[in-house]
């Protein structure tokens, strides 16, 4: 009886943990979320294999909304939108277009690893396509 009663004691503690895990990844990827969808967003840092071209997106202003949309301006620019997911689990983050944008958006697309933690006003990525290397660095703007 003191078996099945220990028994009984351990799945109903193993439950409640998964439980309790589970509503601990929501709580982190609802902060995850406040962080990115208040405020515009420029992007700060960008490094293509060895070259730094932070300079080509100057004046490019992205917009994060909950309901996992974007949107990035542009004066005299036709505005770029598409849909966005982070992932808790993996630390990814993940950018689609709608529509092809323009060069240099086009190489914000992709599946981005968070190399640091996002803050609620900076945020650092990797990815790697066709054995090219790229940095990200995103600021929310004051």
């Amino acid at each position: 009886m003191k078996k099945q009663i220990i028994g009984i004691v351990l799945i109903v503690a193993m439950v409640s943990f998964s439980g309790c895990k589970k509503a601990i990844e929501k709580i982190k990827e609802q902060e995850i979320v406040n962080a990115i969808t208040n405020g515009k967003w420029v992007v700060s840092k960008f490094v293509e294999g060895t070259t730094t071209t932070t300079t080509d997106f100057a004046g490019w202003e992205t917009i994060y909304y909950e309901n996992g949309t974007f949107t990035s301006s542009k004066t005299g620019e036709t505005n770029q939108t598409g849909t966005w997911a982070g992932n808790a689990s993996n630390w990814t983050f993940t950018i689609t277009f709608n529509a092809t944008p323009p060069t240099p958006l086009n190489k914000l697309g992709g599946v981005w690893t968070v190399t640091r933690a996002v803050s609620t006003d900076k945020g650092s990525y990797a990815k790697t396509e066709a054995g090219v290397n790229y940095e990200l660095e995103m600021t929310k703007m004051p």
